[in-house]
């Protein structure tokens, strides 16, 4: 694995100054009640409402 100093990473900053690093839009999730632990182990959410199916194969 290639490896960076903090210079590098200050020379590839000055490039594009004004870039923000990320940005992330999350809605508010009221609450709800939860799947019990097993179910949502299973279903890979605790919340029935982001229990939304797979299709990703498509």
């Amino acid at each position: 694995m290639e490896q960076h100093n903090n210079e590098d990473n200050d020379k590839e900053r000055e490039k594009c100054p004004n870039m923000v690093l990320a940005m992330a839009y999350v809605l508010n999730q009221e609450w709800e009640t939860p799947y019990e632990a097993n179910e949502a182990l299973k279903r890979g959410t605790l919340f029935p409402s982001l229990d939304k199916p797979f299709l990703g194969g498509r």
